[in-house]
């Protein structure tokens, strides 16, 4: 295949999510609402408590809980010895098993406390993971379908963690605001990520725990994986401190959008860190391309400027 292929590929799709989009989608129309209006009553949304404290959980929640390592790819690649073909089948399945968990929370777990929803689902992808990559680590199992057969649980953990975030937003939003309210929750979550991942390639950075350090496979660089591992479950399990900021379940959340009380410091803080974040996560990305940059390690390199020297 040529490079453009598989590109073309996976374009097919896209076009037709746009077509289904285009014919199939139905939407009533409605009358037009003003900027003005509209952002009169998204301010007042912000200045909420009850919308600055659930975007501060899902921020510090997902900085803890994606801490990772940059070991996971060489692991699977040299010591499970994980084919192409066997890692995209298993993520088509893994997507499968995502779906079947949101079907079966839609239907059956609408009601579950979502404290102890999130905590069970944190703790039981920290088991699931830990289970596979330590007997991989120590060479006690290094075989490319218990890597990834075994890892496939995870997902069910996962999508609980997923879709009981997702109701929160949906629960707090006020009519006429639930696409904003909900776009300001998921990208607040999703700028946690390049946080959690300067740190976790930050620290990593310190270890022997790239491709060609895997490759040797010593003692040393063993227990350096595991090192790296230990902190990134342990930096999961502490994502669990900050479940006192999300409300249990949907009454909680109602009552406290109703008597939560209205801060217009809060909210000009929640606006200011969005922007800033995003800021931050563009100016790391940018930097990760120019070769003169892209050896920091707040844009994920070891720090190390000239190869040659070291330094």
């Amino acid at each position: 295949l040529s490079p453009n292929a598989p590109y073309g590929i996976a374009l097919a799709p896209c076009v037709l999510v746009v077509l289904s989009t285009i014919f199939v989608l139905v939407e009533k129309k409605s009358e037009p609402v003003s900027f003005p209006l509209w952002w009169g009553k998204f301010w007042e949304s912000l200045k909420s408590r009850v919308l600055w404290q659930v975007c501060l959980f899902r921020f510090l929640s997902n900085v803890f809980n994606g801490v990772y390592t940059t070991a996971t790819l060489p692991i699977q690649t040299y010591w499970a010895g994980v084919e192409p073909l066997n890692d995209a089948l298993s993520d088509i399945i893994g997507s499968l098993l995502f779906a079947a968990v949101l079907v079966i929370v839609g239907k059956w777990g609408l009601n579950w406390n979502w404290r102890w929803t999130i905590a069970a689902g944190t703790l039981g992808m920290v088991v699931v993971d830990g289970f596979v990559v330590f007997l991989t680590i120590w060479n006690v199992v290094r075989n490319q379908w218990f890597f990834n057969g075994v890892g496939l649980a995870e997902k069910f953990p996962y999508g609980l963690r997923f879709i009981v975030s997702t109701y929160v937003a949906v629960e707090i939003a006020d009519k006429g605001n639930e696409g904003a309210t909900y776009c300001l929750i998921s990208t607040v979550s999703n700028l946690s990520g390049p946080f959690a991942s300067i740190f976790y390639k930050y620290v990593n950075s310190y270890f022997k725990v790239s491709q060609n350090d895997v490759k040797t496979d010593t003692l040393e660089v063993r227990w350096d994986v595991t090192y790296v591992y230990f902190i990134s479950y342990g930096c999961k399990i502490a994502s669990l401190f900050w479940l006192f900021l999300l409300p249990p379940q949907k009454a909680e959340a109602k009552a406290l959008k109703a008597r939560g009380g209205k801060s217009k410091v809060a909210g000009f803080i929640l606006v200011s860190v969005f922007f800033f974040c995003v800021s931050f996560t563009v100016s790391s990305n940018i930097m990760s391309i120019f070769p003169s940059t892209k050896c920091y390690r707040v844009a994920g390199g070891n720090g190390v400027l000239d190869p040659k020297t070291g330094k």
